[in-house]
């Protein structure tokens, strides 16, 4: 089952429905990359910026809290920083949010 959660993302008002699961406690980078780009992907392309492509440096560990930084680069060459949040962890299922670096 997926929780999706509405959560600001981007300056100039753009904003991410993100969440994710994965069987285990821990959810891989490239599961996380893949959901990035999957919910940045259309958004993205609507605001005239081409695909989105998520870097994330680790695997998100499935513990309450725990945070992954993540970069999304755009089409034109810009980069955007996320941090995703474990904001819950059900039995296998790890669930996270993703928003703005500050």
């Amino acid at each position: 089952m997926r929780k999706i959660l509405i959560v600001p993302v981007l300056a100039g008002g753009l904003a991410l429905a993100a969440a994710g699961c994965e069987v285990g406690k821990t959810v891989s980078s490239g599961t996380v990359e893949k959901q990035i780009d999957a919910r940045f992907g259309p958004m993205y392309q609507s605001a005239g910026l081409g695909p989105a492509k998520a870097s994330c440096p680790d695997d998100l560990k499935g513990k309450v809290g725990a945070t992954l930084d993540c970069t999304v680069r755009d089409g034109k060459g810009g980069s955007h920083r996320l941090t995703v949040t474990v904001t819950s962890v059900k039995g296998s299922e790890v669930h996270f949010t993703m928003r703005a670096a500050s």
